[in-house]
């Protein structure tokens, strides 16, 4: 490749940007999920753009089969949303939650439209994908030996940030993009062996998360690549070689930090009381969330048409919950199928279920299912009905979950694309 002149260089950006915009404003969003709400701004211009690009021209959405899948699967989550709202407990936050979820549609669309022209450009994002959340293990592993990260953020003994500094989801995010990660090392550990060691900081910034939930989608995302990887290799010994030495490397570097983090060691013996039997010690295993559980499975019970309304759990929680519940109230069940359940209800649940048969019905048809499954599995990840973290309608979480959907749909566009040129 010839070197590029100094006085070329500013030919040469104006190329990058004009070729890879889009991938940088899809990244944006993920850079945005540091902050609180950043993240909202790049989605919300890309739902802008999405809408026109919808009026402009509508049939063009129903003639892509991929952007039609998007619409299907968006339809299969968003209705029922709007069906729970006329027995809303509170139809202001209801609507706050349920109109504004329309973006994700439009945004969605943007996605698939920009970066199924061109494999390069999916090839750009999961780069992206991977050096961001390098990045962000990094200076969170920095933040726990030394103190504080790149930005000055001081550690708090048990609960590393990083830049996501106050806030403690660096580990959810990270372990829901896992998966991207772990495609993106195994793709280019035969240039460079050293892309392995990227695993470290991202275990060890999960593990230390001190986030249970996190742990689960790490455990479910490397488990599942794992024999993705040793069923789809053309090179099997090869493949058990390397992933037999990270996981000795990475089962030490775990054993060590149990052994010897005195929070981490906590958590995973209070962890251990799940499969005790004992209500009161599997409660303390599961961080208190028995009770939230209880109220939700109650809250199902007395609204299993249509639930109490998305976002609907704080404000019915003390009508629904036991008189013994030591909580006074709680924003969200913690557990994504109650979620549903308790705030959407049957309706929901159908359109949850009616979701994933679509999702893997797709799947299961398409003879390319080994390079399709690795941007498959951190959807199937992030809208794991047991998930336990962050709430299943909340902002954040429906941002990422709607952000790996849409990819997920530019993948596949972009290999129909590319197999009808060739």
């Amino acid at each position: 490749m010839p070197a590029i002149k100094p006085n070329n260089i500013p030919l040469a950006v104006g190329a990058f940007i004009r070729e890879y915009w889009s991938g940088l404003l899809i990244l944006l969003v993920i850079i945005g999920f540091v902050s609180k709400s950043l993240y909202n701004v790049p989605f919300s211009l890309m739902a802008l753009l999405g809408l026109y690009r919808a009026l402009k021209a509508p049939a063009r959405l129903w003639a892509d089969p991929f952007q039609r899948h998007y619409i299907w699967l968006f339809l299969c989550l968003w209705l029922p949303l709007l069906c729970a709202l006329p027995d809303a407990a509170n139809l202001v936050r209801a609507s706050q939650t349920v109109f504004p979820y329309l973006r994700f549609l439009f945004a969605g669309l943007f996605i698939i439209q920009e970066l199924s022209r061109d494999r390069r450009r999916i090839e750009f994002v999961l780069a992206g994908v991977f050096f961001i959340v390098l990045f962000w293990c990094v200076d969170a592993s920095l933040q726990f030996f030394l103190g504080q990260n790149l930005l000055g953020y001081p550690y708090r003994s048990g609960d590393i940030t990083g830049m996501f500094y106050p806030k403690s989801t660096i580990s959810h995010i990270c372990s829901v993009l896992s998966g991207l990660c772990f495609f993106y090392i195994l793709r280019h550990s035969a240039k460079s062996r050293a892309v392995w060691l990227a695993l470290a900081p991202l275990f060890f910034v999960v593990l230390l998360g001190g986030r249970r939930a996190a742990w689960i989608m790490l455990a479910l995302s490397a488990f599942a690549f794992v024999v993705y990887a040793c069923l789809a290799a053309s090179n099997k010994r090869t493949i058990l070689t390397y992933t037999g030495l990270a996981s000795l490397c990475l089962g030490a570097l775990l054993s060590l930090t149990i052994l010897f983090h005195e929070p981490t060691n906590f958590r995973f013996k209070q962890t251990l009381g799940l499969f005790s039997g004992d209500y009161k010690t599997m409660d303390i295993a599961a961080s208190g969330r028995l009770p939230l559980w209880q109220t939700a499975v109650t809250a199902f019970k007395l609204n299993p048409l249509n639930g109490i309304g998305p976002r609907g759990y704080r404000y019915v929680y003390q009508d629904y919950s036991s008189t013994e519940d030591y909580w006074q109230s709680q924003t969200h069940p913690h557990l994504h199928i109650l979620e549903i359940m308790a705030e959407t209800g049957l309706i929901g649940l159908g359109g949850y279920f009616l979701f994933l048969y679509l999702l893997l019905r797709g799947f299961m048809r398409r003879k390319n299912r080994a390079a399709e499954f690795p941007y498959l599995l951190p959807v199937l990840v992030a809208l794991f009905p047991l998930n336990a973290h962050l709430a299943f309608y909340g902002s954040i979480w429906t941002s990422v979950s709607w952000w790996l959907i849409a990819f997920y749909c530019a993948w596949l566009g972009a290999g129909c694309r590319e197999d009808t040129d060739h």
